[in-house]
């Protein structure tokens, strides 16, 4: 098989005319899903013990949950991949912004995500990134936004911006930070703190708002098997 055909590009979502679009058409389904949906509700992680541990029994929707890693590999995108398989499956846009690295399709298909529902975005600087954010949460085009920060610094007002966008349009806002801004001060809703290892992932809640925190958890990844998960709390 061609190697390139494992990988997502950026033409493999449409050019730019058609993802506003898309965009446009999701606005008043999301304004309808809103109407009829609780204003904290959560959404599944797809781990049923971190469920337990979050306030929402899932990830918080109109929030920052930032994700603070040692390096940026696609491991740590593995924790949301049960989340977009869901979001995508109902036909709902994720839009990634900045990774650092090109995500595998052939692993995304291995959880039923469906890439016709993804957009790839990748701001020239920091300042097009935070823009490029903050026009995604605000759009209504979207359920979820993932974006990468790298190793550029954002203040604290910055981060704010981004949490009060998720605020006001209810979307579900991943931040990916690197694990040595965990001492700062943060706007975010929720902080968790990974750890990669093979196929597992260690988790220490750091921060969640109206919730406990200080918790610590190991996931094992396992694609398509979601019942037979394992999920172990550590204490």
């Amino acid at each position: 098989m061609n190697k390139a055909k494992n990988f997502i590009q950026n033409n493999h979502l449409g050019n730019q005319a058609g993802s506003s679009i898309r965009l446009r058409h999701f606005r008043d389904k999301k304004a309808c899903q809103a109407a009829n949906e609780p204003q904290n509700a959560g959404t599944t992680t797809g781990f049923t013990s971190l469920d337990a541990l979050l306030k929402y029994c899932g990830w918080p929707h109109g929030s920052t949950t930032e994700l603070l890693v040692a390096q940026a590999n696609s491991n740590a995108l593995s924790l949301l991949l049960p989340l977009l398989a869901e979001l995508t499956q109902k036909g709902e846009m994720v839009i990634l912004i900045k990774p650092p690295f090109t995500p595998c399709a052939t692993e995304l298909t291995q959880y039923d995500v469906k890439l016709e529902h993804l957009l790839l975005v990748h701001p020239r600087d920091k300042r097009d990134c935070l823009w490029a954010i903050e026009q995604s949460l605000q759009s209504g085009g979207c359920s979820a936004v993932l974006s990468w920060q790298g190793e550029q610094a954002i203040s604290y007002r910055e981060l704010q911006r981004l949490q009060q966008s998720a605020e006001a349009s209810g979307c579900l806002h991943f931040h990916f930070r690197p694990q040595s801004e965990a001492p700062q001060p943060s706007p975010a809703t929720l902080r968790l703190q990974l750890h990669s290892k093979p196929e597992q992932l260690a988790l220490r809640l750091l921060k969640q708002v109206g919730g406990p925190s200080g918790q610590h958890l190991q996931i094992n990844l396992q694609p398509n098997n979601t019942s037979n998960r394992h999920h172990q709390a550590l204490h």
